[in-house]
């Protein structure tokens, strides 16, 4: 697995039609609330408010990217876009291309803004209340 050092050098490694859609869909998530902020960690562009929201997922050549959202199994899924692919928390989009994302653009922009209110009212990240969760359930036994 290659090794990136920044954003800029995660989306340049991408096939040509992957960093045209990987642009767009930065450009739609950092415009889609005031205090959004960007950062890399653990080879991945990471998008965040309170807390991180979402993520830019797996990428495959033929089936493109996948953008995960940290708390998608609490989103309505009203637009049903989202997979869990066997994943019990985060759920997420794959999109083709640039075109994909075109025509699903005002669905994506629906969910993301979901998810952000989700940020909002959570006071603790979703790992934080994931391990919680399992301390609390291994005290009762």
């Amino acid at each position: 697995m290659a090794k990136f050092i920044s954003v800029d050098d995660y989306i340049n490694h991408q096939p040509l039609h992957l960093q045209q859609l990987i642009q767009r869909l930065r450009v739609l998530i950092m415009n889609a609330h005031p205090k959004m902020r960007e950062h890399f960690m653990i080879n991945t562009p990471m998008y965040a408010v309170k807390k991180d929201v979402c993520y830019f997922g797996k990428i495959h050549p033929v089936k493109g990217l996948e953008i995960g959202f940290l708390r998608g199994f609490q989103l309505s899924n009203e637009q049903g876009l989202l997979e869990a692919k066997s994943r019990k928390f985060i759920h997420g989009i794959t999109l083709l291309d640039i075109h994909d994302l075109k025509a699903k653009e005002t669905a994506f922009l629906e969910i993301l803004q979901e998810a952000l209110i989700l940020d909002e009212i959570n006071e603790k990240s979703i790992f934080s209340e994931i391990l919680q969760a399992g301390r609390q359930k291994k005290n009762k036994s």
